[in-house]
């Protein structure tokens, strides 16, 4: 974001200065004494542009990141915590791209939970995924904003986006009965702690029986790992990556065995 600042006397100002300091020094009238005026009004002129030349006095910051053979170009907002890329995202996008035979997202339906600033999203479409990207209404300008640009004519299919959260109205946002995920991503969501058994809930109704939770996350916090608990309690889990440099870990997450035998 630029502003710019700049005082442009023009001619006719030029000639109002002349004529009021005409008034108000009748004695002078003589036209060297007028071209001498002028020239000093233009030299103010060009002075003042040079001390209001263009400035940058901020901007939204910028990340460029390379995944499935493509710059991704993100800029991050400062509305909320989803609008930042945070190490988690990064970490999982490693990993989907890294391990694309064994969780090929190739023609595959998957849901972002807390998308934030859309990196993983851009990265699944990009892998060639049916990509649905869900967030807070707060966040999904930016969101949209970056799909868009990483996405367009280089995804096999368009990603969507849906305003979303957790454990409200999911029926009725995103119906059981016409959605079903083969993939769940999220990374970094577990950062509001008073909404951990929403976001708990919000896993267990997209996951169903075949779907496949992948969630990234750097552990902070005793309470994150209370959540990485209570994740074991509810899923089948499976840690299939755990990154010292970032002290991030990936965990895979699936319907329990017990629960899927009695649906």
């Amino acid at each position: 974001m630029e502003t710019t600042s700049t005082i442009d006397i023009s001619a006719e100002s030029e000639e109002e200065f002349e004529i009021q300091h005409q008034e108000q020094q009748p004695g002078r009238e003589s036209s060297r004494e007028n071209e001498e005026i002028l020239t000093d009004t233009k030299k103010s002129s060009d002075a003042a542009r040079r001390i209001w030349s263009p400035s940058v006095y901020g901007c939204v910051a910028k990340e460029l990141y390379l995944f499935a053979g493509y710059e991704i170009t993100i800029y991050e907002s400062i509305d909320h915590f989803g609008a930042v890329t945070w190490p988690g995202a990064v970490e999982l996008c490693h990993f989907l791209e890294n391990n694309w035979k064994e969780f090929n997202l190739d023609d595959k339906n998957v849901i972002e939970l807390g998308a934030g600033t859309g990196l993983v999203s851009i990265v699944a479409s990009l892998l060639g995924a049916y990509v649905t990207a869900t967030d807070l209404s707060c966040a999904v300008g930016n969101l949209q904003s970056n799909l868009m640009r990483n996405t367009r004519r280089r995804s096999k299919h368009q990603p969507q986006l849906q305003e979303l959260v957790w454990n409200v109205d999911l029926d009725k946002n995103i119906p059981q009965s016409v959605h079903r995920y083969d993939y769940i991503l999220a990374a970094d969501v577990v950062y509001h702690h008073d909404c951990l058994a929403d976001l708990l809930a919000t896993f267990g109704y997209f996951c169903q029986a075949g779907s496949v939770i992948l969630w990234a996350n750097k552990l902070r916090f005793n309470s994150d790992y209370e959540f990485l608990e209570r994740f074991k309690a509810t899923f089948d889990t499976v840690v299939l990556a755990d990154i010292p440099n970032s002290k991030t870990v990936i965990i895979k997450g699936t319907k329990k065995v017990q629960l899927v035998n009695n649906s």
